[in-house]
């Protein structure tokens, strides 16, 4: 009885358990036509100044501390490139990559282009 249920619970067992396909992940949606300063493509540098971190999230939303992609911060004056644009309640928010993870920031963190 012990041989059997040990047999029933084995991790492996494909004989009772069938796999199942992993679906791929969902592309980043189009960006609507909505006026932005950044195209998709272009490039922007983080405002701010000093040394403090600027969060990224893991949706087009507000930064809190639930919601930030983990170990996306990126530092004021280095650049990303603009992947998407997405408009929230009235505030337009780009997907970014910094440090190798991508996550959304708002506008208001990025210096207007030309500067």
């Amino acid at each position: 009885m012990l041989l059997l249920s040990t047999l029933a619970c084995w991790s492996s067992d494909t004989l009772f358990i069938t796999l199942t396909a992993t679906t791929p992940p969902t592309a980043i949606p189009p960006t609507p036509s909505v006026a932005t300063l950044f195209s998709i493509g272009d490039s922007a540098t983080i405002a701010g100044s000093g040394i403090g971190a600027v969060y990224l999230t893991e949706v087009a939303e507000p930064i809190t501390r639930r919601n930030r992609v983990p170990n996306a911060s990126c530092y004021p004056g280095s650049t990303v490139d603009i992947l998407a644009a997405e408009e929230v309640d009235g505030i337009m928010y780009y997907n970014v990559e910094c440090n190798n993870t991508g996550g959304w920031l708002a506008e208001a963190e990025l210096n207007p282009p030309g500067e």
